[in-house]
């Protein structure tokens, strides 16, 4: 029971530890797109759209900013300039070497973009925000507070799926509506996967060849939740040379601790039973429970404890897999 204990308990400070580091990493972000007037467009990068509802973070943000602007608009440059604004931190100015930029599309052909361009960001990374526009006025008189809380009440339930909303001011109300609302990230997804594996067991050498189906559950553009069924066949040889293949069937939930999409970190726990038994390195009604972690891409380590005779003695083993 105490080898047990222990076993969770490291568990559990991997999964702490490892969460830890892996929030450090850049996520994707929901994309909400104000396609306004000729005078200015916005695009709002958030974590989650849906938290434009609960504070007002950007809108205090985006009030700042233009506050901020009203100080220096006299110095402003008459060519065409990028505006990098961070919250409360640094505010530049930098001239662009741009002349014309045109965006090409089958329905509208050559539309031309905005001449000047403002970054604003907020400290916590949870918002980023592109202005587009030509003329310093627009900037400094649109209302954005109040386009803001047009997007927030036209937003769509929350949804856990990365997604694209563009709004458009409507002809009569002139109010910003939605007009597209659409996934720009995965959707959940069956995997199959194999690999090979070479394991420890009571100071036994055993390889093993794992197959492997689950169901890949999406949040906010990454896969992040994994349940799956296993097949893991073991090959030992006895004490006459003979060859003996023991099987274990295992379910198993794993969790993504990555804000990565392409450097998963992939840690999870299984529970396995003996469903094919042959020689005498297992007993009978043999079970085991266990965590694996991907290390490194296509490679895991699990150590694993098992369970002889329904729960009658506990055993230390440890696998690396690779592929599984």
């Amino acid at each position: 029971m105490k080898t047990t204990t222990h076993f969770l308990l490291a568990i559990l400070c991997l999964f702490h530890v490892s969460f830890a580091i892996a929030q450090t990493a850049e996520s994707p972000r929901d994309t909400v797109f104000y396609h306004g007037t000729e005078s200015l467009n916005m695009l709002i990068l958030a974590k989650d759209y849906d938290l434009l509802r609960k504070d007002a973070q950007l809108s205090t943000l985006l009030a700042d900013f233009q506050s901020r602007l009203k100080e220096i608009q006299g110095i402003i440059p008459n060519s065409p300039y990028l505006i990098e604004y961070k919250h409360q931190k640094q505010l530049n100015i930098l001239q662009s070497n741009k002349i014309k930029s045109y965006s090409i599309s089958s329905e509208t052909g050559l539309t031309e973009n905005f001449l000047n361009r403002a970054i604003i960001t907020d400290p916590n990374s949870s918002y980023q925000v592109t202005i587009g526009f030509n003329d310093i006025a627009a900037l400094l008189n649109t209302d954005i507070a109040a386009v803001l809380a047009e997007i927030v009440t036209a937003l769509p339930e929350k949804d856990r799926y990365l997604r694209y909303l563009e709004y458009r001011p409507d002809n009569q109300s002139g109010k910003a509506k939605l007009t597209e609302n659409r996934p720009s990230g995965y959707l959940d997804m069956l995997s199959l996967q194999a690999g090979v594996g070479a394991n420890v067991y009571k100071s036994k050498f055993l390889t093993d060849i794992t197959g492997e189906i689950g169901l890949q559950l999406n949040q906010k553009g990454i896969l992040r939740n994994q349940f799956y069924v296993s097949n893991n066949l073991l090959f030992s040889f006895d004490a006459e040379n003979m060859g003996k293949i023991n099987n274990f069937t295992n379910i198993g939930y794993r969790t993504n601790l990555s804000n990565q999409k392409d450097k998963p970190n992939w840690l999870g726990v299984e529970f396995g039973t003996l469903t094919k038994r042959s020689g005498d390195i297992f007993v009978p009604n043999t079970m085991r429970m266990g965590m694996n972690w991907q290390v490194g891409k296509n490679i895991t380590v699990a150590p694993q404890l098992y369970f002889n005779g329904f729960f009658k003695q506990v055993s230390p083993g440890f696998r690396i897999g690779i592929g599984l």
